[in-house]
Parts: C-alpha cells; sequence; structure tokens
C-alpha cells in the first residue's frame, strides 16, 4: 500500500517504506470510509443549496405575493455555491480531524519553487493542448455558454463579485480539499493505491462537472489528473489549490476578455 503524506510525495512511497520519521503519525481512513464522508459532503453541498432556494422562494412569495416566482438570480446562485462549497470542504475536515491534526491529513504544506514552476508549466501546455482541439470541434466548444454567462451579469455588480469568489477562490480551495486533499489520502492508502487513485478521483472530479458537455467534462478530468499528479509529486494539496485558482481566474478572464 502506499499513501500521501504531507513530507514524502506519494513516488517515493511505492519503491518501500519510508523511515520511521517521515511516515504521518495520521491513520487515513480507508476507501469506504473516505467515500462514505464524500458522500455527506456532498450531501451537505445539496442541502444548503436546497435552503437558499427555499429561502428565495419564501422571501419572494412574502414580499411580493402577486409576481410570478422565478429563480433567475444569478447572485443567490453564486453566493450558495460559495458558501456550500466551503461547508462540504468543512465536513471532510473534521473527519480528518478524527485521524489526527486536520492540516497534516489533507497536505497543507508549502510546495518546492520548482514544483510550482513545473506545475504551472503543465498548465499553460494543457491550456494551448485544449485551445487547439476546441478550435478544431467548434460544435463542442462552451465557451460561448461562458462568454454569454458573463455578459449576463455585467450590470450587476453583487453577482459579478459573486462570481469572481466562487470561480477564483471558493470553488478552486473546497474541492482541492476534498479530491485532492482528503480523497487521494484515504483513498490512496487502500488497494486502489496511487495510479488508481489518481484515475478514479480525477473520474469523480469530472463527474462533478455535469454542467458541462462529454468533451468539457473530459477536460475537466485531464484537469483532475494535472492536479492529483501535481499532489502526488509535490507532497502538498497546496500546489494544486494554486495550479485550479490560476485556471479558473485565466478562464473568467479570458470570458471577460472576449466580451
Amino acid at each position: 500500500m502506499s499513501m500521501i503524506t504531507v513530507t514524502y510525495p506519494l513516488g517515493k512511497l511505492e519503491s518501500g517504506q519510508p523511515p520511521a520519521a517521515m511516515v504521518a503519525e495520521t491513520r487515513p481512513w480507508g476507501f469506504w470510509a473516505t467515500l462514505g464522508w464524500f458522500c455527506v459532503a456532498v450531501a451537505t453541498y445539496a442541502a444548503i443549496t436546497f435552503l437558499f432556494g427555499a429561502g428565495y422562494v419564501i422571501y419572494s412569495v412574502l414580499t411580493h405575493p402577486e409576481a410570478a416566482i422565478t429563480f433567475d438570480s444569478p447572485t443567490l446562485d453564486y453566493l450558495a455555491s460559495a458558501i456550500a462549497m466551503p461547508s462540504a470542504a468543512l465536513v471532510v475536515m473534521l473527519a480528518a480531524r478524527y485521524r489526527g491534526p486536520a492540516l497534516d491529513y489533507i497536505g497543507f504544506a508549502r510546495p518546492r519553487a520548482q514544483h510550482i514552476l513545473i506545475g504551472l508549466a503543465s498548465l499553460s501546455a494543457l491550456w494551448a493542448l485544449w485551445f487547439g482541439v476546441l478550435n478544431l470541434f467548434p460544435a463542442y466548444d462552451q465557451s460561448r455558454e461562458l462568454i454569454e454567462e458573463y455578459r449576463s451579469i455585467l450590470g450587476n455588480p453583487a453577482a459579478l463579485a459573486a462570481y469572481w469568489l466562487l470561480g477564483v477562490v471558493t470553488a478552486p480551495v473546497a474541492e482541492e480539499i476534498i479530491f485532492r486533499g482528503f480523497i487521494m489520502r484515504g483513498w490512496s492508502a487502500s488497494r486502489l493505491g496511487v495510479i488508481g487513485t489518481i484515475v478514479l478521483s480525477s473520474a469523480a472530479f469530472a463527474v462533478a462537472h455535469v454542467q458541462y458537455n462529454p468533451l468539457g467534462m473530459f477536460v475537466v478530468f485531464t484537469l483532475g489528473l494535472h492536479f492529483a499528479i501535481a499532489r502526488w509529486r509535490s507532497g502538498s494539496t497546496t500546489l494544486p489549490i494554486m495550479m485550479h485558482m490560476t485556471w479558473n481566474f485565466a478562464v473568467s478572464l479570458y470570458c471577460a476578455w472576449l466580451i
């Protein structure tokens, strides 16, 4: 078995047991327990977004009983996700706390400069690759939808602020805590192993982005692979958080630029 530790990249652990001083003091959750906590986190996310929607309906009925109820509230949508995602991440952080220091379990550590440079360079290469592929298959390119979404909130400062908060800060941090921090730590210590964990956790990450078409979800899958490999080789979840934030910032900036 192999597992992710803060002080030791996964690749080092595959060839043998590290010195005792380098073994994490915490015992990871197993495959099924990790999956169970993940399901609790998903349920938490769903419950909070539902409560936001229900609260919006109740507020609309009480304040404008004569008007038809609509759910076209981008500010509410972004804020709901901006609150629900950290709440889901908090669930797995609490689960990690049962096994020891939560920050150590999740893998918060300062990545080396060389890992940061390699990670950002790989993102640039991936961006160029998918930009070329989507130009070859424009029918599957959803960038126009993203641009139209951004255009629709230009006159709404609150929605714009919530959009950038969610896309560049909240979503990257929360998703990396869940997928590359908690899930990778637990699954890599199971019989699934490191490579299986990288692939399966990236597939789960793609499935979580059902708002995209199949090609878009495959793009997300390749992103998940990049983030997972960065977590593996650096031994730090901080690095994929930085990479994820950079990617989302670039996508949002691209949409804003093309308006």
